[in-house]
């Protein structure tokens, strides 16, 4: 039986190690403080970025966006959802997910059941309500989970209130209720086309639950067979 080299680059597990010790770099949490000038946020942002990696691996990023925006999103997580004020306070996103651009995510809706539809009255940001009439965002909150693909152009709606792991999101899909881990779902409104294996698969891949784990590790030691192939029962591919 013929093995198929790894793909992996020769030096790939030390170039991914060296790249998650710049994930915490003292300017960047310095150049932090400054977040709070709305003017220099965009700087600040360039600045964590650059510094430290790029969007997948900046930690200071991360941090302003849990402690500014009251968003969570994972190590190696990278896409619209690293855009600041796009997610809505009180969502998680686990790790390793990739997420398209022109993201859309509700949390909740215009007030159906009452007679009066506009934010006037419900939304006490106009500034003629003390307080909101219906619940808000952080009320209904979403979690992502780990290795989370969402394609461009998504759109999820108040009545989604979790992505498993592991599950796909097709482009322009209008995600209205939660999506099972490791299930493929499209559409307008999204429907589950299938799962992307099966149940002693998916078993397997969450007791690893390799994505607690850095990148280089994973590298030097697969946790899993068939990271690259689509056979399950192939050899893993050999370590660096």
């Amino acid at each position: 039986m013929t093995v198929e080299p790894s793909p992996w680059k020769k030096d790939a597990a030390l170039v991914a190690a060296r790249r998650d010790k710049l994930t915490d770099h003292l300017l960047a949490r310095q150049v932090a403080v400054l977040y709070r000038f709305v003017r220099l946020r965009g700087l600040v942002r360039r600045i964590c970025l650059r510094l430290e990696g790029g969007p997948m691996y900046s930690t200071t990023w991360r941090r302003i966006l849990q402690q500014v925006h009251e968003v969570s999103v994972g190590h190696y997580s990278y896409g619209d959802i690293l855009v600041p004020g796009l997610l809505p306070e009180g969502t998680v996103v686990g790790r390793y997910c990739s997420v398209g651009t022109g993201l859309i995510v509700r949390r909740r809706n215009h007030p159906v059941e009452r007679p009066f539809l506009h934010p006037f009255f419900y939304n006490a940001q106009l500034g003629l309500l003390t307080h909101d009439s219906i619940r808000q965002n952080r009320d209904n909150p979403l979690t992502i989970g780990h290795d989370v693909w969402i394609a461009d152009r998504v759109t999820i709606l108040p009545g989604c209130r979790s992505i498993g792991n592991g599950a796909v999101i097709g482009a322009g899909a209008v995600v209205s209720r939660d999506v099972l881990p490791y299930a493929v779902v499209a559409g307008t409104p999204a429907r589950q086309i299938r799962m992307r294996f099966g149940p002693d698969r998916i078993a397997a891949i969450e007791a690893s639950r390799w994505w607690e784990r850095e990148i280089a590790d994973l590298i030097r030691t697969p946790p899993i067979a068939a990271v690259f192939g689509e056979n399950p029962d192939s050899p893993a591919p050999p370590t660096p």
